[in-house]
């Protein structure tokens, strides 16, 4: 059911790893101690997220399917999904369609605790076939993150109120980049209106 998604976030969460390991403890702060500056070398990365991702204090949300409903993703999808499932991962709510068997199309949200820094701001993405575009009007700050070529890696990463959230959505093989970065911000705003 979630093997290409299990595919696409391990192969993101890898090469954010390895980003990690192969730059400086120090952010590479530019000399207006800006996190979004970036020092020294350069990278393929566009742009940060704009922002260490929150306000006062961690949202308080346990159940990430109390962050879209069926009949959004279902709208945003334009495919009848089935109900939203975290069984695999307590902290991702996972749709598909069809909602049972192999899936045509997934979509869905994650949440982790953390800085927006950590993904938005990641020195050395280029380095290892990331690329970071920040985008505006999505929570607290928010970026999408290429993995290389992969259309399916594709996903947005915003932060609210001292979380981090992540919106996917896999459409299939002839959906384009901006079908599937059109779909993860109106998956994000939707979550962020649940907030």
């Amino acid at each position: 059911m979630h093997g290409k998604l299990t595919l696409t976030f391990t192969l993101v969460a890898a090469l954010l790893a390895a980003a990690a390991c192969s730059t400086p403890t120090s952010q590479g702060n530019g000399p207006t101690g800006d996190p979004g500056a970036a020092g020294g070398g350069s990278t393929t990365t566009q742009g940060g997220g704009g922002g260490g991702g929150g306000g006062g204090g961690a949202s308080t949300v346990t159940d990430p399917c109390t962050l879209l409903t069926q009949a959004e993703v279902s709208t945003i999808v334009g495919k009848q999904v089935g109900p939203g499932d975290s069984s695999t991962n307590p902290n991702s709510c996972d749709f598909q369609y069809p909602a049972n068997g192999v899936p045509d199309i997934q979509a869905g949200v994650d949440f982790t605790d953390g800085g927006l820094d950590d993904y938005c701001n990641k020195p050395g993405a280029g380095a290892v076939g990331l690329s970071i575009e920040s985008v505006s009007g999505v929570g607290d700050g928010a970026c999408f993150i290429h993995v290389g070529s992969l259309e399916a890696g594709t996903n947005l990463t915003f932060a609210k109120d001292g979380r981090v959230f992540q919106t996917y959505a896999l459409l299939g093989p002839d959906a384009s980049t901006s079908d599937i970065q059109t779909a993860d911000k109106a998956l994000a705003l939707d979550a962020l209106a649940h907030l």
